[in-house]
């Protein structure tokens, strides 16, 4: 029977010859699933939320390493000491952009967000990250933790009864789905939870505060409209408006 998959499902794929055996692997496609989907999977695998504090501790231990999915240009402008760079989406840039990325940078613009497309190196990214990192301590790498701006949550609430969705969390999944880590964790509040927490910062980080960009139907855009919802708690430290990194 030939397989059919749904758009941004995963299917194993199969062995074109009956003489081999069947291989591991998985194809994913370039739309993650809706995020109920990508909530109960994480739910049911129960990755761990960590705190800013034991993320740091297992990154001292050389066994994990912190993966800033963030945009390239948010992880330079200021990122938790020793992250890497792994971008699960990057900004569409509009030199030779088809038609298809002008309008979605349109609609992007409109609604006050940075306009992006999912990065199509990720995978590979990730899997460089690991080797790189066992490659220089020398120890194997035991899983990954995936940080973004604010964090999302998978703790559900009256008002979010499937919790939170952000691209940590989005990354978390991709990690677990394509096995491009032994085991993925995520980091509770993001980048501004290790902020809060007076942990050390590489560069200039301000907070992203401030800016709600209008809903739009495009689920990508839902997605990162509903990640700059900032869990504020009584004993945060004051943050400033933030600056922006883009001129809209």
């Amino acid at each position: 029977k030939m397989l059919v998959a749904r758009p941004g499902s995963i299917v194993p794929s199969r062995s074109r010859s009956a003489r081999r055996p069947a291989r591991s692997t998985v194809v994913v496609q370039a739309e993650l699933p809706r995020w109920p989907l990508v909530f109960k999977a994480l739910t049911d695998a129960k990755v761990e939320t960590i705190s800013p504090q034991e993320a740091k501790a297992r990154i001292d231990s050389g066994a994990w390493i912190l993966a800033d999915v963030r945009l390239k240009e948010q992880h330079e402008a200021g990122h938790p000491e020793g992250a890497v760079s792994v971008p699960i989406y990057e900004t569409i840039n509009l030199a030779g952009a088809d038609v298809r990325k002008m309008l979605k940078a349109f609609m992007y613009k409109s609604n006050g967000v940075n306009p992006v497309d999912p990065n199509p190196a990720f995978a590979e990214q990730m899997k460089a990250a690991v080797r790189a990192a066992e490659a220089e301590t020398k120890v194997p790498v035991q899983g990954v933790i995936t940080c973004c701006e604010a964090g999302g949550t998978l703790k559900p609430s009256i008002n979010f009864p499937e919790g939170k969705p952000s691209r940590s969390l989005q990354a978390a999944y991709r990690i677990m789905a394509e096995r491009l880590a032994p085991k993925v964790a995520h980091l509770e509040r993001g980048v501004f939870g290790w902020y809060q927490a007076d942990l050390p910062i590489e560069g200039d980080y301000t907070p992203d505060i401030g800016r709600t960009p209008m809903a739009a139907a495009e689920p990508t855009l839902q997605r990162l409209n509903q990640e700059r919802g900032y869990e504020m708690r009584p004993e945060d430290k004051p943050v400033e408006s933030s600056k922006k990194l883009w001129p809209w």
